[in-house]
């Protein structure tokens, strides 16, 4: 069936059943003198067209006129009558819808009290134009025993009632929404104690609601109606904006209809007209309340679920992004640390609560920048505080965080109250960055420095030299016919000999010096001291130490080492001069037979 057939099909189907309720609530009013003493049919008329979704539609309402001026006529009033009053009634609901599309109380927007006090307000206006026009029609079908005023009257308040006691449902009814809620119904009222605890409330709060309609007609007592009003909050406070509607529109029906068989207090066949229409007056103004706290209620509902949903997003994110929240608040050092920040460290949650065990952690050499940092940061001279530091683990050891966070709270006078941030365990990167670094300066046989290395650190020494004064050595070592090595014994033994005098010049070299392999069998020391005698000794130890035999699977190398020493004691004679005067000095070692040691400028003597 296609769209329009569709809507057409539903629009005859709204106008014949606004045909028989009219003809009947009609059929019932005359009796008693007026036009209707109840008239539900064009706020039933609006409601399924906002369930619909076609409040505004202006061929349903000319449809709805159609129908009302038929049902007039069918009692008996004139043509000219009823096509007027037909009118009168189509530009009520109609205008009413439109109304309400106008100023946004539809079923597309979320529940909420401005929502409920517009139904209000619309509920009093959109009648008005529509009444006075009845008013003018009736007052001529009826033969003018009835004044104008008096009849408007009357139509105004019957449906600006009638919109607010059965539109409430139509308008807050939400499919997905009460799938949700008859899903967390049938969870609550399930078998457990809670579910039980819950289904004998709902049963509770309907009881009240049943007792406080029933006493009016027990004791004759009218003003017992009140009591109802506090049974629906009941309803408003606990299940929802929806069933607070329904079952308030349930119980005024069940209200007007003893009223209508009698069983109220002063109503009589002679005066329903006088009984019913304050009747439903009062029962719109009682349910309105509790309307107006199920709007607040839900707004609070979906306020909460909305932060419980950001609260969960924020925790997954955090979780994945593997961060800590941290929340401080500076003036009284209150802090608080969510529990993947406590983990991060060891500690549980309970153990992580005030900023001032978060600075026992930090590693003293860090804990000042970070300080610092922050500080700059809390007086507004940067957008953010971030920091890179060490903290000490539960288990002693350390790990490296990434910390950072903004000032999200100021006093009038600009000083920090509240900072949130974050932190990230960075062990790993770090851990990373410092393998990398280590490939870049380090070689990958020995172990020992690169020559990019042993150029820095020459650089470095002789800024020492210009500070503190001393002198700074080069000792540039070669490994004796290592050809003959390879040739002999293979490239693994060496590799295993390169190794071997990696190792060993390693644990010979004094504390402060750096031993390096600058390629090949060329290995190099930078060293500092304060005097020649000092070089003397250390290229002695060299020369023994890296002698010593190697021993591996099948074979014994016997190796052998020539040194060159060149000292400098003034910085521009620490760069690439000194290198060249150890150079000649190890030349000068081959040159005398090998395993010996040479000072530039000076006789050696052979280990």
């Amino acid at each position: 069936m296609s769209l329009l057939r569709l809507r057409m099909v539903q629009g005859a189907l709204l106008a014949l059943g606004y045909l028989l309720i009219a003809y009947v609530t009609l059929s019932y009013g005359r009796p008693h003198g007026v036009a209707a003493v109840v008239w539900p049919v064009n706020a039933l008329a609006l409601g399924a067209l906002i369930f619909l979704k076609r409040a505004d539609a202006w061929p349903e309402y000319v449809a709805l006129a159609t129908a009302n001026a038929v049902a007039h006529y069918a009692v008996g009033d004139g043509l000219v009558p009823s096509l007027a009053l037909g009118f009168a009634n189509g530009l009520t609901t109609g205008g009413t819808g439109w109304l309400m599309a106008r100023t946004g109380v539809t079923q597309e927007q979320p529940t909420r009290t401005r929502t409920v006090l517009g139904l209000f307000f619309i509920s009093m206006l959109g009648p008005v134009p529509g009444s006075v026009v009845g008013g003018l029609a009736l007052t001529f079908a009826l033969g003018r025993t009835v004044g104008v005023a008096p009849l408007s009257f009357t139509w105004w308040l019957l449906d600006a009632v009638n919109f607010l006691i059965l539109l409430p449902p139509c308008l807050f009814w939400r499919s997905a929404e009460q799938r949700r809620v008859a899903a967390e119904f049938r969870r609550r009222f399930g078998s457990d104690g809670s579910g039980r605890l819950r289904t004998l409330e709902l049963a509770a709060a309907s009881l009240t609601l049943t007792m406080a309609g029933a006493l009016v007609p027990l004791t004759g007592q009218l003003w017992l109606i009140e009591l109802s009003g506090t049974a629906l909050l009941w309803f408003a406070l606990r299940f929802g904006m929806f069933y607070t509607a329904l079952t308030a529109m349930i119980f005024s029906m069940g209200a007007v209809t003893l009223a209508m068989l009698g069983y109220w207090p002063g109503a009589t066949a002679a005066n329903a007209a006088h009984v019913l229409l304050p009747l439903q007056a009062m029962l719109a103004l009682t349910m309105l309340p509790s309307l107006v706290v199920a709007a607040i209620v839900s707004q609070r509902e979906r306020a909460r679920r909305a932060l419980h949903a950001d609260a969960r997003r924020l925790a997954y994110a955090l979780e994945g992004a593997n961060d800590g929240l941290w929340d401080w608040d500076l003036p009284s050092a209150a802090g608080f640390f969510s529990q993947r920040a406590a983990r991060m460290f060891g500690y549980g949650p309970e153990e992580f609560k005030t900023a001032a065990r978060w600075d026992l952690l930090i590693h003293e050499d860090d804990r000042g920048p970070a300080k610092a940092a922050f500080e700059a940061h809390a007086r507004g001279e940067t957008p953010f505080y971030e920091a890179e530091l060490r903290c000490r683990h539960k288990d002693g050891s350390w790990i490296w965080i990434h910390d950072r966070g903004k000032v999200v709270e100021r006093a009038p006078d600009g000083t920090a109250i509240r900072a949130v941030g974050t932190y990230t365990d960075i062990s790993e990167r770090k851990r990373l960055e410092s393998a990398l670094e280590h490939l870049a300066t380090h070689d990958a046989l020995t172990g020992l420095a690169n020559r990019g290395m042993f150029e820095r650190e020459l650089e470095r020494a002789g800024g020492r030299l210009e500070r503190q004064g001393g002198r700074v050595a080069v000792l540039l070592i070669d490994v004796d016919h290592f050809k003959s090595v390879n040739d002999t014994f293979g490239h693994a033994a060496g590799d295993a000999l390169l190794a071997a005098i990696a190792e060993r010049l390693r644990a010979t070299a004094r504390s402060g010096d750096l031993p390096a392999r600058l390629g090949g069998d060329e290995f190099a020391v930078v060293a500092t001291g304060q005097s020649a005698g000092e070089f003397d000794a250390l290229a002695e130890r060299l020369c023994s130490v890296l002698s010593e035999p190697l021993e591996g699977q099948g074979y014994v190398i016997k190796p052998s080492v020539s040194i060159g020493v060149a000292v400098a004691s003034s910085p521009s004679a620490a760069g690439e001069e000194i290198v060249a005067r150890a150079d000649r000095a190890l030349y000068a070692a081959k040159k005398a037979g090998r395993a010996t040691w040479r000072f530039f400028g000076g006789a050696g003597k052979v280990a």
